[in-house]
């Protein structure tokens, strides 16, 4: 007899290990969904393993074929065809008919945490760009604003993650578990869009008389990563803390003077290869009680 938990409702005891987990659900008058009947093809029955998932009978082949195309993480399992042959604790993903609609959607992964780097980009003084030209004007040196810069972060293995206003906000690490190498193509992608805005410049002195700067602003650490939003406009992308520090690093960029900030978590993973200026200690960030070190980044070494 082994103990199963389910998080937030109640422990069963179980006998049969023949039976799948769904099967013990139902047996236990536990309400677990199954829209497909449990054929392994909506993935509504699926649970999250939370505690002895050594226990769980690795996946079989059709449970590892919706796994896939679903992109979920190893602890993420389908009831219907999940086998345990000891004790567990998971929780049930799927709990109401709201659940259910979200299920149906061709979501490409669940949440996950990952360790990032991530880059806000934001161009100086833009309101008064945009009090003094055309709408037309305006839009279109946006989009080729956001056409070159965007060329540097794909580049370089970024992700575009959305746009704001004239900001921009990248990630950095989604397909590497290194660290160092994150934080080093970021940097390098704003070291290049620098490079980049001076040919951009040259054109908007020419035909507008005017010239931007940008400030930007980098931090490393973790994130959930997962698609959000609407099903009919879902969209990739990170939340947590990071995302927060790495935005209001980009706003002190305008109060150090320093068009481009890091910080520490970025600093001890590039320091070999980076130029450094201003080192700002114990500043200041807007909504965060911690005070950050900050450094300048000139050049790459």
């Amino acid at each position: 007899m082994i103990k199963i938990n389910y998080e937030n409702e109640k422990t069963v005891e179980v006998d049969d290990l023949d039976l799948s987990l769904l099967e013990i659900s139902l047996a236990n008058d536990i309400p677990h969904v199954h829209a497909c009947g449990g054929m392994a093809r909506c993935s509504t029955c699926r649970v999250i393993v939370l505690d002895n998932h050594e226990n769980a009978l690795p996946p079989n082949k059709r449970e590892k074929s919706l796994a896939k195309k679903k992109g979920f993480e190893s602890n993420i399992r389908l009831g219907c065809q999940m086998k345990v042959k000891g004790p567990l604790k998971l929780r049930r993903l799927v709990l109401d008919n709201s659940d259910i609609r979200l299920s149906a959607q061709n979501s490409e992964t669940t949440g996950k945490v990952k360790e990032l780097a991530i880059m806000f980009t934001d161009i100086r003084n833009f309101t008064s760009f945009s009090e003094n030209n055309l709408c037309y004007d305006i839009v279109h040196i946006l989009n080729r604003y956001f056409f070159e810069m965007g060329r540097v972060i794909n580049n370089n293995s970024g992700y575009i993650d959305k746009y704001m206003g004239d900001g921009i906000m990248a990630i950095f690490g989604l397909e590497s578990d290194d660290g160092a190498e994150s934080c080093k193509s970021a940097v390098k992608t704003a070291l290049e869009m620098f490079s980049v805005l001076e040919d951009l410049n040259n054109y908007l002195e020419k035909y507008f008389n005017t010239r931007f700067k940008i400030g930007v602003g980098i931090h490393y650490g973790e994130a959930v990563v997962g698609e959000l939003g609407h099903p009919s406009r879902m969209q990739f992308s990170a939340i947590g803390d990071v995302v927060n520090i790495a935005s209001r690093v980009e706003s002190a960029t305008k109060a150090a003077g320093a068009p481009l900030l890091i910080t520490e978590s970025v600093y001890s993973k590039t320091k070999d290869v980076i130029k450094t200026g201003k080192i700002i200690k114990e500043m200041e960030l807007k909504g965060k009680q911690d005070k950050y070190t900050l450094y300048e980044v000139l050049d790459m070494k």
